[in-house]
């Protein structure tokens, strides 16, 4: 597959409304998939922006995405990954391969950009001297995690390449009951996050509002959080928790497993999940991710020590 035309990215006359709802996105992506798999370019080229399409052309959309699908193939299937400000990332198979789709949209959805990027890129992350602990009771499901973006969207950003996200679901693979609607519905909400391994709080954020399930506040990226020196060059990141419910301050000492808070849904957050990570310095916008390994706990129900979970995995605290 010739990659290279698997590129672009404009945001032109961007305007973000942070009222969307993941919703809009979702409809528009679903007609750009409809229009490409039909060869009805023009419909999406219709559905930009007067700047998007001022600066990328009838004749340069249909050429690029013609080009696509000669490469590609046409799109099989397309799954919600994560909002990245200005961009709803999806990820998505085609015939010939799976790529992050992403999508930017004006106030009045109109696309303002968009871009494809091949899966397969390995993070070779350096290692973190700290060994962790499990920061929950009970089985979590690890819906990001691993070195590959097809595992983890995260390597894509820096300080957070060797970042996990957990989330709670059920026998039937469910993060929720009834509709999901509110965050009481979902099994992760206000469940007790402990502390992974002994350090230093150095970072506090709280008062951050728990988002209503399926919006997001790009605002606040990760919301409220908890930042831990585990050594020097080791920082540890505990983020999207519940609001009010942390219960330490900066510059306390913190041992394992005693409670930091509470899991919540604050940031830029879809659903209520815990992200942690750790960096080699506290500054996110200049550091750079570490890999991390859990000393002892339980993969799909089997002991194991010395483990970095991977998407998929089913794990628990031993």
């Amino acid at each position: 597959m010739n990659k290279s035309i698997l590129f672009l990215f404009f945001v032109l006359g961007f305007q973000l409304s942070f009222g969307q709802n993941q919703n809009d996105y979702e409809k528009v992506k679903e007609s750009v998939i409809s229009a490409y798999n039909s060869g009805e370019y023009k419909a999406i080229f219709d559905s930009y922006s007067v700047e998007m399409q001022g600066a990328f052309s009838l004749d340069k959309t249909e050429e690029f995405f013609s080009n696509l699908k000669t490469s590609a193939g046409n799109i099989i299937d397309s799954e919600f990954l994560t909002f990245n400000p200005p961009y709803t990332i999806y990820a998505t198979e085609f015939d010939a391969g799976a790529f992050m789709f992403s999508l930017a949209l004006s106030e009045n959805k109109e696309i303002t950009g968009f871009k494809f990027t091949p899966y397969g890129k390995d993070t070779n992350l350096a290692e973190a001297d700290t060994m962790l602990d499990l920061p929950f009771e009970g089985e979590w499901y690890v819906v990001w995690g691993g070195d590959k973006k097809e595992d983890n969207y995260h390597v894509e950003h820096p300080a957070q390449t060797g970042a996990f996200d957990f989330l709670k679901i059920n026998d039937d693979l469910k993060t929720h009951e009834g509709d999901g609607s509110t965050n009481e519905q979902y099994y992760a909400f206000g469940k007790e996050i402990l502390t992974p391994a002994a350090g230093e709080v150095v970072m506090v954020v709280d008062g951050i509002y728990d988002n209503v399930p399926g919006k997001m506040n790009p605002d606040f990226v990760t919301g409220n959080t908890i930042v831990i020196k585990l050594k020097d060059g080791e920082f540890l990141w505990l983020a999207h928790l519940k609001k009010h419910s942390i219960k330490v301050a900066e510059g306390d000492k913190v041992e394992e497993g005693e409670l930091l808070a509470l899991c919540g849904n604050s940031g830029n957050s879809s659903e209520p999940h815990l992200h942690m990570h750790i960096q080699d310095e506290l500054k996110m916008n200049s550091a750079k991710g570490l890999k991390s390994y859990f000393k002892r706990l339980k993969v799909d129900r089997k002991y194991i020590e010395n483990y970095s979970p991977v998407r998929g995995d089913l794990i628990e605290k031993i």
